[in-house]
């Protein structure tokens, strides 16, 4: 929520208290005076609820002049942008809570040993790590882990013989401690932590569909929709995908810092979206690397919202697959709208910036 709409609630909800109270005591007065009893079959309450909106109006109003005052003072005064953002990424570290970075790691090398040891005559490789985690752009607030089963190439008869076969194997090894759901590609496993935030899992297999040591590429199946459908198959290039961030720490920054908008401003944005667009964005054919981290984010936001008008963001590991297909076409307008508009803001009010990051 933004500050705006935080002072006004707060500021409507204190008026609303305020003005019921003083109304309660005053209709209690009142028959003090007269020397009636004052119970509930004589409270007027329906004196009360229109004051009380009364009271919710001027407290929301009083609340909007003090924010607009704020602004007004803090927009007089110099912002460090890239100082700001630092500061963000500082607190959204994943080790800002060492216990439960290590715990998660602890559980990733048990995960990866027992799919290492079930599956070790099929894979071509030991389990990889893969998505956030793996490419360090992963937020301490919100991440999982994606660990890639690459099988070979003739070892199952089909893609949907593996995927069951994981399912199951998963199933059998963590079905006690965890919960274990099957996924539209992926197998999902999430472990309870000792502490707030559970630990999950993406179990990823896959096929090679040549040489996988030399081209990264697998055949991953696909779930459907509805029990009465078949499931089919997608292409992934693992390599694309996990070297996508190599050598890139600024645009890893920015998309770290795109993760934390979206989730602090509860945006169905998908992080494959959010990840190959910033890439895309900061590439030397379209915005360039910015000094600053506040110009590369404005400027990424800008390219996100461009691509999901044209409602189409194609997925450089798959050129078949259109990322945007994820949003239904109303998403993608809002989602696009909100981002045009907050850009504005901070170009006319660097100090916003402050606001789109809810703190």
């Amino acid at each position: 929520m933004r500050r705006k709409d935080k002072y006004i609630i707060k500021g409507a909800l204190v008026g609303i208290g305020i003005i019921a109270i003083s109304d309660i005591l005053s209709q209690w007065s009142d028959h003090n005076k007269r020397g009636d009893e004052f119970t509930w079959d004589n409270y007027d309450g329906e004196r009360t609820l229109k004051k009380s909106l009364i009271g919710a109006s001027l407290g929301g109003g009083i609340g909007y002049l003090t924010n607009e005052f704020k602004r007004t003072k803090e927009n007089k005064n110099p912002f460090r942008s890239n100082e700001y953002l630092k500061n963000v990424l500082k607190d959204e570290h994943l080790k800002a809570d060492s216990k439960f970075y290590n715990d998660v790691l602890k559980y990733r090398k048990k995960v990866k040993e027992r799919l290492s040891k079930k599956f070790k005559a099929g894979l071509v490789t030991s389990p990889e790590d893969a998505g956030s985690f793996h490419k360090r752009t992963a937020i301490g607030s919100n991440y999982d882990l994606d660990i890639i089963l690459p099988f070979q190439r003739n070892y199952y008869t089909t893609l949907e013989k593996m995927y069951d076969d994981v399912f199951e194997t998963i199933e059998e090894s963590f079905a006690s401690k965890a919960k274990i759901t099957k996924q539209k590609k992926t197998i999902g496993l999430t472990f309870r932590s000792q502490y707030e935030e559970d630990i999950h899992f993406d179990i990823v297999p896959g096929r090679e569909i040549n040489n996988y040591d030399l081209e990264k590429k697998l055949n991953l199946y696909v779930n459907p929709n509805w029990v009465w459908q078949k499931g089919s198959s997608s292409k992934s290039n693992v390599g694309i995908d996990k070297n996508l961030m190599v050598n890139k720490p600024n645009t890893r920054r920015i998309v770290k810092l795109l993760k934390v908008y979206r989730d602090r401003n509860k945006l169905e944005l998908p992080t494959t979206i959010i990840d190959q667009c910033v890439v895309t964005a900061l590439s030397d054919k379209n915005y360039g690397i910015n000094k600053s981290d506040k110009n590369n984010l404005m400027n990424s936001m800008l390219f996100i919202a461009k691509n999901l008008r044209n409602k189409r963001i194609i997925d450089l590991s798959n050129s078949n697959n259109n990322l945007s297909g994820k949003l239904r076409d109303s998403q993608k307008s809002d989602i696009a709208d909100f981002l045009v508009k907050d850009v504005k803001r901070i170009k006319q009010e660097p100090h916003y910036l402050k606001e789109i990051f809810n703190l």
